[in-house]
């Protein structure tokens, strides 16, 4: 009989034990390892949240054009505006020319101060004087020597009824015909608002992200009964007078062969699926800057695949795979992006920050060339010799970094994410090389869909469908405006007026408007403008 606690000696029996603690060590090793793997990705998922709640979340942008001169919208302006059109159109005439406020002398550099105020704004004084007992000196009345001169600015906002008094005439002989004088063009029939302030309001709503509540207690502290169902049915009819102006928006995009796509979430209270649910503001702009913004509820092919149905050239986008799915291969080249691809090196400085920090230099050797570019003034044929001269051995370099690296990290890790990232997008991601047109990034796409995220901070939701469908007429045709230098208040008020009066929308986009009606519309302005000064120093 054996002793249970004599030690075993039988070589098998050992073998056997030392196997199964073995297995038992392998075992408990990969779970150490997929825990391990769990908790840094989880950690990475926590920086990553905590920089977008709780960090800067700077990034470079151009600053937008400043619009032409003239393109002012002051107090009582729009209604000689509308005089000035009527005017144009009936031909009246009998206007008198008022010279324009003289702009500012020059003075002499002296350090850092304030800038001169805009030459074109109309100057308005108010002169203060010492009462006349007080200025005896010497037993005789003091001479003037100068003013004191202080400047500041001063804005006006008020509301006025326009009324519209249109002179009838009837013959007292045959009391058979009646005359009346012509008016002014109307926007929407029988509408509470006027043109003028329909173009305040979209520009306020999709401009400056204003929700219709607090439009509603704006107007309300002037005393104003505006509700926000009367605000909202105005840019609901204006947009779909807009709408053609909007398509056609659409075909300029298309034609040409580079194109940027990007899409963001919004909310919608109302759907056709029920309550509150999330829909999608698609974004398509081209290299000029004209923008098209397509509201959808599905984030699928739907959007892209109607878009750019006559699309052919290069389409800027990021890693979603709905664009290259839907969209045919034959005819639509994927370019990828370079900032989202450094970006997801950016997120992981915190867990690996040297790796990290290599990929993220390797990335700014690209980035440098387009700076030298940019210093240079280079043309698009330059761009590209630059760019095959420079770039082809940063890329291979780059290329391989990234097939060693892989190799090291944990591939669920943040880095090991962002490799993968950057080596299934590399043949989209090399695609800039092609052509001098091509951009690095899709930056482009991220700007214009700015005013998306930060208008749904503001009004929260779309009301519905038709809300919806608004946003995206009116958010493309401000951003293209905004791109192009276009006062998109004097471009939205004189294209509705032209559309009410039937003019073919494909020459009201912003680019063809700013072509054949941009120096009018200018030139209008400016004699409104002289007028209303002239009224101002009487």
């Amino acid at each position: 009989m054996t002793n249970e606690c004599e030690p075993v000696r039988d070589v098998e029996t050992l073998t056997a034990l030392l196997l199964a603690e073995r297995a038992r060590v392998t075992e408990r090793d990969a779970l150490i390892a997929d825990r391990d793997q769990k908790i840094s990705a989880l950690e990475h998922k926590l920086s990553v949240w905590a920089k977008m709640l709780f960090g800067p979340r700077t990034e470079k942008r151009r600053p937008e054009p400043a619009c032409a001169p003239g393109q002012v919208w002051l107090p009582f302006a729009d209604l000689l505006d509308a005089a000035q059109r009527i005017a144009d159109k009936y031909g009246a005439n009998g206007a008198v020319t008022i010279a324009a406020p003289k702009e500012d002398q020059p003075r002499a550099a002296r350090g850092h101060r304030r800038s001169e105020f805009p030459a074109h704004l109309p100057r308005v004084r108010t002169t203060i004087e010492v009462p006349e007992t007080d200025r005896m000196c010497c037993n005789q009345p003091m001479q003037p020597m100068g003013v004191e001169l202080t400047k500041e600015l001063e804005r006006i906002e008020v509301a006025v009824v326009h009324e519209i008094a249109r002179t009838k005439y009837c013959c007292r002989k045959c009391q058979s015909q009646v005359l009346t004088a012509p008016g002014p063009t109307r926007v929407i029939e029988k509408g509470l608002l006027g043109s003028n302030w329909l173009a305040s309001l979209v520009v306020e709503r999709f401009g400056y992200h204003m929700p219709y509540n607090r439009l509603e207690q704006k107007y309300a502290a002037e005393g104003l009964a505006l509700s926000r169902t009367v605000l909202c049915r105005s840019t609901i009819q204006l947009a779909e007078l807009f709408a053609p102006v909007h398509e056609a928006l659409r075909a300029e995009i298309v034609k040409g062969d580079v194109a940027f796509a990007d899409e963001t979430s919004a909310k919608v209270q109302q759907s056709k699926a029920g309550p509150t649910r999330s829909v999608w503001m698609w974004l398509f702009a081209n290299n000029e800057g004209d923008c098209y913004f397509d509201y959808n509820e599905s984030r699928g092919r739907d959007s892209p695949t109607r878009v750019l149905k006559d699309f052919f050239g290069w389409l800027h986008a990021d890693g979603y795979g709905v664009y290259p799915a839907a969209l045919d291969p034959a005819r639509v080249r994927h370019v990828a992006c370079w900032a989202h691809a450094r970006r997801k090196f950016d997120e992981s400085l915190d867990k690996d920050p040297v790796l990290a920090q290599e990929a993220i230099d390797w990335i700014a050797q690209l980035y440098a060339i387009k700076n030298t570019a940019d210093e240079q003034k280079l043309g698009f044929d330059e761009l590209h010799a630059l760019r095959h001269e420079r770039a082809p051995a940063i890329l291979a370099g780059f290329k391989e970094w990234l097939d060693v690296r892989q190799t090291q990290v944990l591939p669920q890790s943040g880095l090991g994410k962002a490799i993968s990232y950057a080596l299934g997008q590399w043949e989209a991601l090399n695609r800039f090389l092609e052509d001098g047109r091509l951009e690095l990034d899709n930056n482009r796409s991220e700007r214009a869909l700015r005013a998306v995220a930060v208008g749904r901070k503001n009004w929260m939701f779309f009301g519905n469908e038709r809300g919806g469908q608004t946003g995206a007429v009116f958010y493309s045709l401000i951003a293209t405006c905004k791109a192009r230098g276009i006062d998109p208040k004097v471009y939205i008020h004189d294209v509705m007026l032209r559309l009410a009066e039937g003019e073919d929308p494909k020459t009201l986009t912003p680019r063809e408007w700013q072509a054949r009606y941009g120096a009018v519309a200018a030139d209008r302005r400016s004699y409104v403008l002289q007028q209303l000064v002239g009224k101002l120093r009487a």
